[in-house]
């Protein structure tokens, strides 16, 4: 079986699909990617996966999508792709349409968040209903990191009604361990955030919060992971604010879990997300969270448990919330470990794939399989994904 899985940036790739797609080849499964170029290509390629580079645009630019749109109809061809799993926005649009041109029997589409949520207003709504609807039409399996997710789909009637299933989202939890020696005693408390400069991540809000933690005299070291077009914005805000010293812009890393052990709490502000990764990471080594109480991020950390939510916009709370965490260790510890704990039970990459491994061989066999002439209701399954589903509504 040849799987191949479309994304946006490289760094995506191999943030998000780098241990799955060498999990799936080590299971006989020939998983390429296709992504735009940039710095990871070289290190995905080098652990033996296939990276095949399109200028995949990152808005609606209507030319650089029928290119983008073009160049990937024709590598699905020429690879003669059995499945196609497309991921995000851009990538789900142009993917989708250029698996269908390139006859792919199987097209799959997860969903890291639709690009509306439900603090959007319904004639922004419109436009991203429309597009999800017309990819609808040509997608087998629409799966959804978070539950809301599902919710909005079954709702709005996105993907193909009976295969719109919750996947969840998982980490490799054996690189993620908190560190043996325990808490830092007598450093300047640290705050983490791992998120791409962009406006859904919201890190004016974070830095609005960590300026207000300094004007009331708390000591705190903030570290922003990531990169992105919003980065001079934030350092002009930065110093704007007088914060300067105590922000420290590290770019994109791969050392995550080293820097996690060298940090007291994390953080992460986002008007909305599908699950997000940074903060089960997070949670894997032991830390509390603080975040924002958005769709997908309240599917992960448990607020009051694992960590301290709040409302988007109120930087005035997040400094609130800093603060407590800040000066309570045995709440940091507290809150940590139930986090590893939930982590633990909850999110761990390798049920996620085992369940697409079924689910790519359960999808293509139906679709080279003549249907039966008069099927009993209730039969078919999408192997133990299906299954889990219906058990759990």
């Amino acid at each position: 079986m040849r799987v191949v899985d479309i994304i946006n940036a490289s760094t995506s790739a191999d943030t998000l699909l780098r241990e799955r797609v060498l999990a799936m080849r080590a299971q006989g499964i020939d998983n390429h990617i296709v992504c735009a170029d940039g710095p990871r290509i070289e290190a995905l390629r080098a652990l033996g996966i296939p990276v095949h580079t399109v200028d995949v645009p990152r808005n609606l630019h209507p030319w650089k999508l029928a290119v983008a749109l073009a160049q990937i109809a024709a590598y699905l061809r020429h690879t003669q792709a059995d499945v196609v799993h497309t991921h995000c926005a851009i990538p789900g649009l142009i993917g989708r349409l250029a698996g269908r041109l390139a006859g792919v029997p199987v097209i799959i589409h997860t969903a890291h968040g639709f690009h509306f949520h439900e603090a959007t207003p319904w004639a922004a709504r419109i436009p991203y209903l429309a597009v999800e609807g017309l990819c609808g039409r040509v997608t087998d399996t629409l799966l959804t990191q978070s539950r809301s997710d599902l919710e909005q789909a079954e709702r709005f009637g996105l993907g193909p009604a009976g295969r719109r299933h919750h996947i969840g989202n998982g980490i490799d939890l054996t690189r993620f361990r908190p560190p043996a020696s325990g808490p830092r005693a007598g450093a300047v408390p640290t705050i983490i955030c791992v998120a791409r400069f962009e406006p859904v991540k919201n890190h004016g809000m974070l830095l609005e919060a960590a300026a207000i933690l300094k004007r009331g005299g708390t000591p705190f070291r903030l570290l922003l992971v990531g990169d992105g077009p919003l980065r001079d914005r934030y350092l002009e805000q930065c110093r704007r604010t007088g914060i300067e010293r105590e922000v420290e812009f590290l770019g994109y890393r791969t050392d995550i879990p080293e820097l996690l052990a060298e940090t007291d709490i994390a953080v992460l502000t986002s008007l909305k997300e599908g699950l997000p990764r940074a903060a089960i990471e997070a949670m894997a080594m032991g830390l509390p969270v603080v975040a924002t109480r958005v769709p997908g991020t309240r599917e992960v950390v448990r607020y009051g448990e694992t960590g301290l939510g709040v409302e988007v916009g109120d930087a005035e709370g997040l400094a609130s919330a800093l603060a407590t965490e800040i000066g309570d260790p045995a709440l940091r510890a507290r809150h940590g470990a139930q986090g590893r704990a939930v982590a633990l039970q909850e999110f761990d990459e390798r049920r996620i794939v085992e369940e697409l491994r079924e689910l790519y061989h359960s999808r293509l066999s139906a679709h080279r399989r003549p249907a039966p002439a008069h099927p009993v209701p209730g039969t078919q399954r999408d192997g133990l994904l299906g299954t889990r589903v219906r058990a759990q509504r």
